[in-house]
């Protein structure tokens, strides 16, 4: 990744690493049958990150326009079709960071959400410029804090101004768990999703792949959001443990 790593890119194609069809498998919609775009590429490294793959934009990516990405995704539905439930069919718009390219998803969302889909939109909530300019074609965000004894540096600002924004949409909000995870950094936490509104989900999510927290932090975490939140889970990623993608 060059200078759009934290810019919108201007390219009429964007790099995706993979598009196939799973079952949501972390927060509230687990279980959700949906189509995964994941995009190549993102703006921050994460200790914990269980995609790191697509990082970067590697001889395995591959570069689509809108128009053969929608076809790609139409193809993988028709495929799978029986497997959705009554209703819109749910699509993951997934990474990396898929907001690196708000450009080009401002120009492929509108043209989903005609087709009837349903858009589902995993972040890591530090490019809340980006979000404005599509939001309007979401329908559900799940955006994750980054801490930083796992991610290199805190995003308070940037995840606020974020959340401000995604309220518009229903919206959910994911913390990992490490065994690096500071106490201090879940009271910035729940004091950030606060001051935004106190009703967002915020889901605990413990890590079961590197640096496994103890279930004891875990409890001390709830407890702590508890006091100043309404809805808080503790969720881990139920895909790795029943090992589907």
């Amino acid at each position: 990744m060059k200078s759009e790593n934290l810019k919108t890119t201007t390219l009429l194609k964007a790099p995706v690493y993979e598009v196939f069809f799973s079952y949501q498998g972390e927060g509230l919609y687990t279980g959700l049958p949906q189509i995964f775009v994941r995009f190549a590429g993102c703006n921050i490294k994460c200790g914990y990150c269980d995609t790191s793959y697509s990082h970067t934009v590697s001889g395995k990516t591959k570069y689509y326009t809108t128009e053969q990405l929608i076809k790609k995704i139409e193809k993988i539905f028709l495929k799978n079709k029986k497997n959705f439930n009554a209703g819109k069919p749910s699509m993951s718009i997934t990474g990396g960071e898929p907001l690196i390219y708000a450009n080009f998803l401002a120009a492929l969302l509108p043209e989903l959400k005609k087709k009837g889909f349903e858009i589902y939109l995993e972040t890591n909530g530090t490019l809340p410029g980006n979000l404005k300019r599509i939001i309007n074609f979401c329908d559900i965000i799940s955006m994750d804090f980054k801490f930083a004894s796992e991610c290199r540096k805190n995003f308070w600002k940037e995840h606020k101004q974020f959340l401000k924004t995604a309220v518009k949409k229903e919206t959910q909000v994911k913390c990992v768990i490490t065994g690096n995870t500071l106490l201090s950094e879940i009271k910035e936490c729940a004091k950030t999703v606060k001051s935004v509104s106190k009703k967002i989900p915020i889901i605990l999510q413990p890590s079961i792949d590197k640096s496994i927290p103890h279930i004891k932090h875990l409890y001390i975490f709830y407890k702590e959001l508890k006091q100043s939140l309404d809805n808080v889970f503790v969720m881990p990623q139920m895909h790795k443990i029943m090992k589907y993608k």
